[in-house]
């Protein structure tokens, strides 16, 4: 109180006596002077209080003159009376001024207070500390027991038990709220990218069909029923590569090569004036210290360039131990797996989806992964007895460059689903060389490749699941997933012998067999070069010497490199490689690198190509231009001895770049955008293509494909066969060479990984002791009617007698509109709507006769007055006036009518001849044809009905939807899929009598949740709608094989769309001389994927599916049906000047021209179906007056010419 009083006195003289202004304002002054009495006054209140109870402790503490002076100032008028007269700014006045408040604090206390003061002060203190010492324990021990309790009860078992329980449980409800949370978000994100998928599609179905803004393509990812890839699809997540132009690419590495030497530069001068500055710092050392530094770095002392590297790792490495501080500073909580809780919600994403009433859960596989082209994704599946469902769990590798697929983030679950109702094979696969992948085929055309990790032992209990517990209806495929069992059992190499199927489709079946797939690059299928005349300007296909000799691998065609690659076989062992070891080529036939060097010019290709070459295009001097050079470095160089992909033999853009890819130019400033050609191609890649087919189907290669199999798929593969055909190749290429899982050391191991998936493998073994079969010769095999353009030349026609129909004879009035050839019976429909069955057989060699054709009976549809055909109404009865006319919408055709065993009939025996579990497939075609029907449409009720052959009852009848007339229709080579074409611009795709593929084909999930169930009964069942058109459709062709539908309206426009899919394509629209609505008249598709359409003008185009305009020409007539022969290359056609015109589908010159005009216009053609050879192909034309005529090959015409020129026209 007295040292703060003293400052109060010092204060208060400053503010009423100085001549400094401390407060700016006169009223501020006042109210801190006022302040400031307040204060002083109140600790002479306490000095009082204190004074008055303690007065003995200041007299004996104080020296007398100091006391005296207290109690004078505290005694002053005023003091003992608060309520007097004096004010208090008096008193504090005063009291301020008394000489007990000294000027300075600072030693005023030595001055007044005696010896026995200092000592009653201090004991003062110390007794206070020793009270506060006392309280402070007091309340310190109470505490320390309480707490040393606590201790020993927390330390009981019960308590430890009690927190255990505790902390689990809170650990099971985080867990759960968390899982919880994810599934939410998966669901919902589920939900939103299916949202958008759908929202998508629509939009593609609605906006696309008429968008004629420019397109890109890409190679599907699936293939139609006989494994190609013709019909290209809507590329729409197109990327032009323009910035991975090799020039562009070059210039841009050159451009950073110069930054970074530049900035090393940089570094290095740095680096040099930190080494001078240690150095000048060293000088300033003692001797002593010098020495001793200079001995420190001695020789080995960094470089300069070196110094600023060291700073860095220091820094690096100061980094690198906080991360790991801090990672380790981290709390590790072991995972809690929720058994009972997690049970019920395992397989909450898979119920996502929409299951089957009666669907349940099979089995569950955690580590699988699911293998496409492009990409590896890490995930788990869940089998039910409907479904195969797919959950992503970890990363998506990309196969290429090997790393984390950036567009797919890791939690972003996509969940996939395949419906085991659409599954019809299974075959085993190999992964890096281990037999533990499945692949599954579905009758949508998709294929699912499965990778387990855990081994084979999961992979076959997969197939198991499949085959025992799931509901596979479809599934046709052998049990064994061993390939040397399927091919055994297969028995296609009888069905390959005798010319049912053809070369290419047994080498994609044997392909198929061996493990080779479109989903795994590093196993894609692999095709034999087969010709080697590249440079003449005609091809002779008949001439041994145009072909590549098919005994030996393309490595020993040259014997001059054969022999330098055969001394350095035998030098191997000398450099370390056992006999195990030893290779005589060190590159493969097949690999990716391979694949991606035909296949560069089309996507997904040209993407993987560029991520193979680390962001750009190789080097345009290395890239597939030239298909010459090509051939002759395989032939010459020591490390190429590559074969071909199945592509070059059916897609022909794959040599033309139409998507505009910078390709560059070669060092010689050639241009590289298309693939040079040979000479005999004439500059067209799909002429090319064609030729490059027949020659894969040509006698040579027929009588001598036996050996290539050998070589790749059977006996001389491996062992001392291979050595002796010098067919020996890397050992790492071949199955059961190493065992991944039993190298341990990560280097090697990663080492042969990279080498089994760069540097190709060589297929599963199929023949190990015998020798592939060879084909049976050219006269022993069957071959269709025309097979080749020379044999147009010497056709002949036949006009049976004792038809029904015809002029004179004839009992029917109207034209034969449609014909169909059965095993032993021909079906003939009339315009009137009755039909004659003729039986048909081949004759004897030495009748008269080819055949015998004979009417069995003849017989008018039920209800045939429906019909909108103008013969088939009763006289007198009220009709349009364009029904007089066969050219009217109205009139009924070869476009009305089709026939069918039934689809689920003709797979059973397609599926039998291929296990050869038949005696004779035309025994049993004649069998199953006792209950074949006829489906027809163009009736006034708007249906399409079906009819059985024998007895034309009535079957079914059906609209499908259409609203308005059905005016056409087209039924598949498979008798199971039908397209109709209607009045309301839109095509239908049907599903005849074929139970299960209307499941597959139809979303029968959706039905269900809708009420809506199939009826397995109906023979009728419409899957599909196909949109594009806007007038009505006047024309459809279909191919199975191809899995295409083209169709044509009444506006000249042809739509493509894809059948078991049903999804729009393009839109094409012929050439049209005038600027009048031109309609479609007819149209017919070949399986090659080239079709022809007639318009209603005369004129006659030719295109692929692709929309490749080959040709346009002037038919000259009116045409009323025409056909594509079976090796695609003759169009015949017959119209109103009632001739047989055959044309060459690549550029519509004429061939050859039967005249059948006395008999009339022809209304319709058909041939001898290819699946009943060995029976002979004959054409049957269908004429106006009623008369069926015959045309076949003849046997007295002049000998075959040897020379079959593909290039010239006489």
């Amino acid at each position: 109180c007295q040292s703060a009083l003293a400052r109060c006195a010092i204060l208060v003289d400053s503010i009423e006596n100085s001549e400094h202004d401390y407060f700016g304002q006169d009223e501020a002054r006042k109210k801190n002077h006022k302040r400031l009495l307040r204060i002083a006054y109140e600790l002479r209140e306490i000095t009082l209080a204190c004074f008055s109870g303690r007065i003995e402790v200041f007299r004996t503490s104080l020296q007398s003159e100091a006391f005296e002076e207290l109690q004078m100032s505290l005694e002053q008028p005023g003091s003992g009376d608060r309520r007097g007269s004096v004010s208090k700014e008096t008193i504090v006045r005063t009291f301020l001024l008394s000489g007990w408040i000294p000027d300075r604090v600072a030693g005023f206390m030595s001055k007044i207070c005696s010896p026995r003061g200092e000592e009653a002060l201090s004991e003062l203190e110390q007794e206070a500390a020793m009270i506060g010492t006392d309280f402070d324990h007091a309340l310190d021990s109470s505490f320390n027991v309480y707490c040393e309790d606590q201790r020993k009860w927390a330390e009981t078992d019960a308590v430890r038990d009690v927190e255990y329980d505790g902390d689990l449980r809170f650990k099971q409800l985080s867990t759960k709220h968390k899982t919880a949370i994810a599934e939410t978000k998966t669901a919902l994100s589920l939900r939103a990218t299916n949202a958008l998928n759908r929202w998508h599609a629509v939009e593609r179905s609605t906006i696309d069909l008429w968008n004629s803004e420019q397109c890109h393509w890409v190679l599907p990812a699936t293939t139609d029923r006989l494994n190609r890839r013709i019909l290209l699809t809507r590329n729409f997540e197109y990327n032009d590569h323009a910035k991975a132009s090799y020039e562009l690419m070059l210039g841009l590495e050159r451009e950073r090569a110069n930054r970074e030497r530049e900035e090393r530069r940089e570094k290095k001068a740095r680096a040099k004036e930190l080494w001078d500055v240690v150095k000048r710092n060293s000088n300033a050392f003692s001797p002593q210290d010098s020495s001793d530094l200079d001995t420190a770095m001695g020789d080995e002392s960094l470089p300069p360039e070196e110094l600023l590297s060291v700073e860095d790792q220091h820094e690096t490495s100061e980094a690198g131990s906080k991360s790991s501080d801090d990672m380790m500073s981290q709390d590790s909580v072991d995972g809690i797996e929720l058994v009972e809780e997690a049970k019920a919600d395992e397989d909450g994403w898979a119920k996502m989806f929409i299951w089957s009433d009666t669907e349940t859960v099979v089995a569950r596989f955690d580590k699988v992964m699911m293998v496409t082209l492009q990409a590896i994704t890490e995930g788990k599946i869940l089998l039910t007895t409907h479904g195969l469902y797919f959950r992503q769990t970890g990363n998506v590798i990309n196969v290429m460059t090997k790393e984390t697929d950036q567009k797919e983030k890791q939690g972003d679950y996509h969940d996939q689903r395949w419906r085991l109702s659409r599954l019809t094979e299974v075959h085993g696969r190999r992964f890096m060389l281990r037999a533990q992948a499945i692949e599954l085929f579905f009758s949508d055309s998709h294929e699912l490749f499965l990778n387990f990790s855990d081994g084979a032992r999961d992979r076959d209990r997969f197939y198991a699941k499949i085959r025992n517990s799931c509901q596979v209806p479809m599934l046709w495929s052998p049990k064994s997933l061993n390939p040397r069992v399927v091919f055994k059992k297969s028995k296609l190499s009888n069905l390959w012998k005798k010319g049912i199927i053809s070369n290419f489709e047994y080498l994609m079946q044997i392909n198929k067999m061996a493990g080779r797939t479109f989903n795994d690059i590093t196993q894609y299928p692999v095709f034999p070069w087969v010709l080697a005349d590249y440079t003449s300007e005609s091809i002779d296909l008949s001439d041994s010497r145009v072909y590549r000799d098919l005994t030996k691998p393309v490595g020993a065609l040259n014997e001059s490199r054969l022999a330098g690659l055969i001394e350095r076989y035998n030098d191997l062992v000398a450099f370390g490689f056992s006999e195990k070891e030893k290779f005589l080529y060190g590159s493969h036939y097949s690999s990716p690198g391979v694949v991606l060097h035909y296949l560069i010019r089309q996507e997904p290709f040209t993407t993987m190509a560029i991520e193979l070459q680390s962001g750009r295009f190789d080097c345009p001097d290395r890239l597939f231009f030239d298909i010459a050079g090509c051939w002759r470095s395989c032939n010459t160089s020591t490390s190429d001895v590559k074969e071909l992909v199945p592509e070059l033999f059916t897609c022909p853009e794959v040599f033309v770049n139409t998507n505009g890819f910078p390709l560059g130019q070669t060092q010689d400033e050639r241009s590289i955008e298309n693939v040079a050609l040979p000479p005999w191609a004439k500059g067209s890649a799909h002429e090319f293509v064609r030729i490059h087919r027949l020659a894969l189907e040509s006698d040579y290669v027929s009588e001598h494909l036996n050996h290539w199999i050998d070589l790749v798929f059977g006996y001389k593969q491996r062992g001392a066969e291979a050595e002796a055909a010098h067919n020996v190749f890397h050992y790492l290429s071949y199955e059961g060479a190493v065992d991944l899982d039993k190298i341990t050391d990560e280097v090697d191991r990663n080492a042969t990984e990279s080498h089994i998936q760069n540097f190709g493998q060589t297929p599963s073994q199929l023949l190990t002791k015998e020798a592939h079969p060879s084909k049976y010769p050219g006269h022993a095999r069957w071959s269709p009617l025309i097979h080749n353009e020379e044999v147009t030349e010497h056709l002949r026609y036949h006009t049976p007698s004792n038809q029904v129909g015809g002029k004179k004879k004839g009992t029917v009035k109207g034209a034969a509109v449609s014909i169909h050839v059965l095993s032993d019976f021909v079906i003939v429909v009339y315009a009137n709507m009755s039909v004659g069955t003729y039986k048909f057989s081949t004759s004897r060699s030495g009748s008269k006769s080819p055949f015998s054709f004979k009417l069995d009976k003849h017989k008018g549809f039920c209800r045939k007055e429906l019909s909108s055909s103008r013969n088939a109404i009763k006289r007198g009865s009220a009709a349009p006036s364009e029904m007089e006319s066969n050219k009217s919408h109205l009139s009924v055709g070869s476009h009305s009518f089709g026939i069918t065993i039934g689809g689920e009939a003709r797979e059973s025996i397609r599926r039998k001849a291929q296990q050869s579990r038949l005696t004779s497939a035309k025994d049993s075609l004649s069998t199953a044809e006792l209950h074949a029907s006829i489906v027809s449409c163009g009736y006034w009720d708007d249906t399409v009905k079906v009819h059985s052959v024998d007895g034309l009852k009535l079957t079914c009848s059906d609209t499908g939807g259409h609203r308005g007339p059905v005016r056409c229709l087209a039924l598949g080579d498979d008798g199971a899929l039908m397209v109709t074409g209607g009045n309301d611009a839109t095509c239908r795709v049907w599903v005849v009598d074929h139970p299960d593929m209307a499941v597959a084909l139809s979303d029968g999930y959706v039905k269900t949740a809708l009420g809506e169930a199939l009826d397995r009964e109906k023979q009728l069942i419409c899957c599909h709608i196909l949109w594009g058109h806007v007038a009505p459709i006047t024309c459809v062709s279909l191919s199975s094989d191809l899995d295409v539908v083209v169709s044509g309206s009444l506006d000249g426009a042809v739509c493509v769309h894809t059948v078991r899919r049903g999804t729009y394509v393009r839109t094409i629209r012929p050439l049209n001389r005038t600027n009048a609505i031109n309609a479609a008249r007819k149209i017919t598709l070949h399986g090659t994927g080239d079709f022809c359409v007639a318009m209603e003008d005369h004129t006659l185009h030719s295109y692929t599916v692709n929309d490749v305009h080959l040709a346009s020409t002037d038919a000259g007539e009116a045409l009323n049906d025409m056909l594509i022969t079976s090796f695609g290359s003759v169009l015949v056609t017959g119209g109103e000047l009632g001739w047989i015109v055959c044309r060459s589908v690549r550029d519509l010159l004429v061939l050859s021209v039967l005249d059948l005009s006395r008999q009339g216009p022809i209304r319709c053609l058909s041939t001898t179906p290819d699946d009943l050879n060995p029976t002979p192909q004959y054409l049957f034309v269908g004429s106006d007056d009623g008369t069926v005529t015959i045309v076949d090959e003849d046997p007295q015409s002049a000998e075959r010419s040897e020379t079959v020129d593909f290039n010239g026209r006489n």
